[in-house]
């Protein structure tokens, strides 16, 4: 395959177990694909991306119409995907030339109609999610993954993560953790895992009680960070959209698994971003 054109697929060579590690940041002018980018979090991380300037920003969506109106800015590129499907080549189409890689994917934990067609977590967050990092750890431009989880992940024995994992939703989404990590150690590039707590604030594109009582906000306040998984509370969707930018650009976040929850205080600037980055 063609290697190291910007518009080409560059997989580095069959039997290579590693490759030089290169900059943990995603810098201005890199390629970054947000696959999941037509979920809430997923949204705001590419209307973030945008926002900042500089990025060739792309996404998938299993309909690329609705994904194009979900999205509405010409200047991202949609790719269609279907998560379930185990013919990668589509996602490797996707991956062409990315530098950053942000896995934004998931559905819902209990049985609901959105698990219709093998929706489940097991396909979606486990499967799905390995494949995403089997083929990030062929591409030989990229730098860094990031992928948002969930809090809980390593407490799934404790309340009130003993109920929300009663159908594994939390093993899916640990298990694909596991794989993220693999593959950026194989691959020679970063990664991080954001763990935010329960998801609030728009875009309301979950059935939960967030979406019931329109809890807003998420721009203005802060939030707190602790290594690992050791936080309880909630996470308005836009602040962890912007950790999710945080991660990627900054190289103080290297190979980093950390849970996150909002705050009342004001928001962080970047070099306090940088600073929590150091201090984790």
């Amino acid at each position: 395959m063609p290697s190291n054109s910007r518009g080409a697929l560059s997989f580095k060579n069959a039997g290579r177990e590693s490759k030089t590690s290169r900059s943990a940041a995603v810098q201005s002018g890199d390629r970054v694909l947000v696959v999941g980018g037509t979920g809430g979090v997923g949204q705001l991380t590419v209307g973030k991306l945008q926002g900042r300037g500089g990025f060739e920003v792309r996404t998938t969506t299993r309909n690329k119409s609705k994904g194009e109106e979900v999205i509405a800015d010409s200047g991202v590129n949609v790719f269609e995907l279907d998560l379930l499907s185990e013919d990668t080549t589509a996602l490797e189409a996707a991956m062409e030339g990315v530098a950053g890689v942000v896995i934004s994917v998931g559905t819902t934990a209990f049985p609901t109609a959105r698990w219709k067609g093998g929706n489940t977590p097991k396909a979606i967050d486990e499967e799905a999610v390995k494949r995403i990092a089997s083929v990030a750890a062929k591409v030989d431009t990229m730098k860094k993954i990031v992928m948002v989880t969930s809090v809980g992940v390593d407490r799934t024995g404790e309340m009130p993560f003993l109920i929300l994992n009663l159908f594994g939703v939390l093993d899916a989404k640990k298990s694909g953790e596991r794989a993220v990590a693999t593959a950026a150690a194989q691959g020679g590039f970063d990664y991080a895992v954001i763990r935010p707590g329960r998801l609030v604030g728009g875009p309301f594109t979950n059935l939960d009680v967030a979406k019931l009582l329109k809890v807003e906000g998420g721009a203005e306040n802060g939030v707190s960070l602790a290594r690992g998984d050791s936080l309880l509370g909630d996470c308005k969707r836009d602040a962890c959209a912007e950790a999710v930018i945080q991660s990627l650009i900054n190289e103080e976040c290297k190979n980093l698994e950390y849970s996150i929850i909002s705050t009342e205080e004001k928001a962080l600037t970047d070099p306090q971003w940088i600073e929590a980055f150091q201090k984790l």
